[in-house]
């Protein structure tokens, strides 16, 4: 039997578990602007490719969808280019749309998009916009600010276009630049949905994949609370091996995954990582004594705290938190006892 599982590299179809509800807000429900927020390898491209891909198969569907990477753009030179790109890579598109690459070379992005969005309309569609990496608009802001409200009066030209960010948390900074006069770039946008990881019974259909016994399909998910992509890797060597013991202690020590929840916590606010670290070194913390550690109070710090649960990061119990997952658990208490003010506690 083949290995059924994908780590690494995101999925759609057959391949794609769960999101039920995200998938139905996003496609049946009345927002036209919607922002995706999750922790990096929680499924946020496979989300929008499942989106793709669900609107490409169905006969009813009013959208025509157009999938945009913003990975690397780096400028409004790049976001051109990135869009362009994006258009001549999908034949259904230009199909549905009537458009041809030759059609928008040369035009800037916000006026292609412009364009892209009367070819779909004049062609009785309307454009499902997916952004991926969405956190790029940071950059691009840097190098040309002036971009982002006309790319915003693009995002919001209501029923035409429905546009889908996906991003980490990161983006929200965008709203703290003083050097734009328009309204926020996010306003429309919030409140964000939130790509938690999967429920337990999404995460049991995608592990019945491996065949594996009752008691090493509860250890992957109570060590992995569920993080699609810790899921698809331990099951990925778990099958191969059928050694859950070394599986586990494998993963935990694979650098790749070290440097993944590395980068991952370096998108996080300084009181977020804060409170992470406190929790990993004390096990268990209450809200008011987070709040504390952080020199706030319990009601300020309920929508970072509201936000880390969504994510994964912690997880509520019996009137405390405590981190997510074991893996993160594991790299905080290393991460925190090499530092010089590890005795402090939260």
């Amino acid at each position: 039997m083949r290995n059924p599982f994908i780590a690494g590299s995101w999925v759609r179809a057959d391949n794609f578990f769960g999101r039920v509800g995200l998938l139905r807000e996003i496609l049946d429900g009345e927002r036209d602007a919607l922002w995706v927020v999750g922790a990096r390898r929680l499924g946020k491209t496979s989300l929008l490719k499942e989106l793709e891909y669900r609107v490409q198969q169905s006969p009813q569907t009013p959208f025509v969808p157009l999938y945009w990477d913003l990975q690397g753009s780096g400028d409004v030179r790049g976001l051109a280019d990135g869009l362009l790109g994006s258009v001549e890579d999908s034949e259904a598109f230009r199909r549905a749309t009537d458009i041809g690459v030759e059609d928008l070379e040369g035009l800037a992005a916000a006026d292609m998009l412009t364009t892209l969005v009367r070819r779909t309309v004049k062609s009785g569609w309307r454009l499902l916009l997916l952004v991926d990496e969405a956190e790029e608009f940071l950059t691009v802001a840097r190098a040309d600010a002036a971009v982002l409200p006309r790319l915003r009066r693009v995002f919001h030209k209501g029923p035409e276009v429905r546009t889908v960010l996906t991003s980490t948390k990161r983006l929200a900074r965008i709203d703290e630049r003083s050097d734009i006069a328009t309204s926020p770039f996010l306003q429309g946008f919030i409140p964000p949905l939130y790509l938690a990881p999967l429920a337990d019974d999404e995460a049991q259909a995608l592990l019945a994949r491996g065949r594996f016994s009752r008691e090493e399909t509860g250890t992957i998910m109570e060590r992995t609370a569920n993080h699609p992509f810790l899921l698809q890797l331990i099951a990925s060597r778990l099958f191969e091996s059928r050694d859950i013991t070394s599986t586990l202690d494998q993963v935990a020590a694979d650098e790749m995954v070290a440097n993944f929840i590395s980068v991952d916590f370096q998108t996080l606010d300084q009181d977020e990582r804060t409170i992470l670290e406190g929790v990993a070194r004390e096990g268990r913390r209450t809200g008011r004594e987070l709040a504390q550690a952080v020199g706030g109070t319990e009601e300020s710090l309920e929508p970072v705290l509201f936000g880390l649960r969504m994510m994964g990061y912690l997880a509520a119990e019996d009137g405390a938190y405590r981190v997510g997952n074991w893996f993160f658990e594991r790299w905080l208490r290393r991460v925190s006892a090499g530092r010089p003010d590890a005795a402090r506690t939260v």
